[in-house]
């Protein structure tokens, strides 16, 4: 049978009420009885009822990660530094995996709402303003992972998308490459429009010719990149190199390279992005962007513990940086 309070209070001739105070670790009770009480629940295997709990003091220790798509290698990587975070203080995750899409984004916050989580982690697929808005509005700590959206009251963890894109294409631009092309992550997200705008930049600032041709719009998936990298190998006019949105993509577009009977770096150098693990295990090891994955979940989950324990009410920005990995991909331009 279940161990009840009622039994752990029998056991330690006390009443229910300081087991209670015990359990919830308040300070009026005397310590060699917190010592007794504690022995004898650790004894009897006393597992107090967590969704009891939860209603009585209105909190379940349990707060929630929302990701668009759990395969990418880049997610779980963030999940393990949102989940170790989060057990360290006490906390448990529930993971939802929204397959990049908004409906099922909706359904999740819904979910976990029901859950009765305490706060959310979140990172939305696609740019949803409305969506943003209402979750400013509520009473329910949320931090999104993403650009920094300054002119929305939630707390985020993000890098900056159009300076790491700037280093990746102005590492190209330094081996001596001049044409240069970009396949981009899903233009609906912010992401993919910001590593966009900083091509662009590092393109124009290096006064070299941006050719419409060259910069094709993926996914974030292998098969986007695969397919992308198709089309520019099938013109007359090809680039040198190739920055894509992503390491995934860039798995993409070493199959098409290889598949045409190209060398990678001899006849065209890659660079990727995120420094996922299989980009060094690939060969040639590819050049990316690392972008800090474990840090990013880590710091988000503390941002969000802070908030629901109310040690803040002030929401937090926080940019991490990120940094160029060179491997085998890239060369200098003969």
């Amino acid at each position: 049978m279940r161990v009840t309070i009622k039994d752990i209070a029998k056991e330690a001739g006390v009443s229910v009420t300081t087991v209670s105070r015990v359990l919830n670790d308040k300070p009026d009770v005397n310590i060699e009885t917190k010592k007794k009480i504690k022995k004898i629940i650790d004894k009897m295997g006393y597992n107090p009822n967590g969704v009891a709990r939860g209603l009585v003091l209105n909190k379940t220790n349990t707060i929630g990660l929302i990701v668009p798509d759990i395969s990418n290698p880049f997610f779980p990587e963030v999940a393990r530094g949102v989940e170790h975070t989060a057990k360290r203080q006490g906390y448990s995750v529930i993971l939802c995996d929204t397959d990049n899409n908004r409906d099922e984004e909706r359904q999740a916050i819904n979910l976990l709402r029901n859950k009765r989580v305490d706060g959310i982690v979140i990172f939305l697929s696609l740019s949803d303003k409305e969506l943003l808005k209402e979750l400013e509005q509520g009473v329910l700590p949320v931090v999104q992972i993403a650009d920094n959206i300054s002119s929305y009251k939630i707390s985020s963890v993000s890098i900056d998308n159009i300076k790491s894109a700037v280093t990746a294409t102005e590492h190209l631009i330094q081996l001596g490459h001049k044409k240069i092309g970009h396949i981009t992550g899903d233009l609906k997200t912010s992401s993919a429009k910001n590593r966009l705008l900083g091509f662009k930049r590092a393109i124009l600032s290096a006064d070299l010719r941006y050719n419409e041709k060259w910069v094709l719009e993926g996914d974030y998936s292998r098969e986007s990149g695969f397919k992308q990298m198709l089309k520019i190998l099938s013109l007359d006019d090809k680039p040198t190199s190739i920055f894509t949105s992503n390491d995934l993509m860039a798995l993409g577009a070493y199959e098409a390279i290889l598949d045409n009977g190209l060398n990678i770096p001899e006849d065209i150098s890659v660079i990727g992005h995120d420094n996922i693990d299989i980009s060094k295990l690939i060969r040639p090891g590819l050049t990316t962007i690392h972008q800090p994955k474990y840090s990013t979940g880590e710091l988000a989950a503390q941002i969000l513990i802070n908030e629901i324990k109310g040690k803040t009410n002030k929401k937090e920005a926080k940019i991490l940086d990120t940094r160029l990995v060179i491997r085998n991909s890239t060369r200098k331009l003969i």
